[in-house]
């Protein structure tokens, strides 16, 4: 078996420092003495920190981002789906990720609730794939007719960092506790996502 390159070296440790201790957390020297490569590696791979952040981030998106987007085009032929079919198409890719491997894909996961916690992935998400959350929503709104649109978007954003956190956490990765899993998820979500608004506050709260 081929050894990774340096390139693939200081991706696996930054994924796993970040997924640890937040980008804010781990400096571009801690990444590179764990990875035991010289000091100029990280910078002549990566230019940047935001661009180390982009490439553990977009290393193993592009498929689950396939697969999110066939699921989405099959639910848009549908005038009136569910929330809980929306909310399925968001969750199956990464349940298939945990299921095809089970290690990494939880170390990801984890990653990529602290990156949506800490703000780092909308940019990358919007420049890379910017009518994934507008489709999502979009299919959302035609089941919560009696939201206003920034009740949504808000509670998508809500429901998406609850989709990533709790299924990092998983215990038990087995199919029927797993799949058992996903439907209370589903289940929980859902009532989130639909439940009416109470009084006029604004819907997106100002966050640091």
């Amino acid at each position: 078996m081929p050894r990774p390159s340096n390139r693939e070296h200081l991706l696996d440790y930054a994924e796993e420092l970040y997924a640890r201790h937040g980008v804010g957390g781990v400096s571009l020297r801690t990444i590179q003495a764990a990875a035991g490569l010289s000091v100029g590696s990280l910078r002549y791979h990566f230019k940047t920190e935001a661009g180390l952040v982009a490439a553990v981030m977009e290393r193993r998106i592009e498929p689950l981002m396939a697969r999110h987007e066939m699921l989405l085009d099959a639910l848009a032929s549908n005038p009136n789906p569910s929330v809980d079919e929306v909310l399925g198409a968001l969750i199956r890719p990464l349940v298939e990720l945990l299921h095809a491997e089970p290690e990494q894909g939880r170390r990801y996961l984890t990653l990529m609730h602290r990156l949506q916690v800490e703000h780092h992935t909308a940019p990358i998400l919007v420049a890379r794939w910017p009518d994934f959350a507008e489709r999502t929503e979009g299919l959302l709104k035609k089941s919560l007719s009696h939201l206003p649109r920034g009740v949504i978007e808000f509670r998508f954003g809500l429901a998406w960092e609850t989709i990533l956190g709790s299924l990092a956490r998983v215990a038990d990765l087995s199919t029927p506790d797993l799949e058992e899993y996903v439907a209370a998820l589903i289940g929980y979500l859902s009532g989130a996502l639909e439940a009416p608004q109470l009084g006029r506050r604004s819907a997106r709260p100002k966050t640091r």
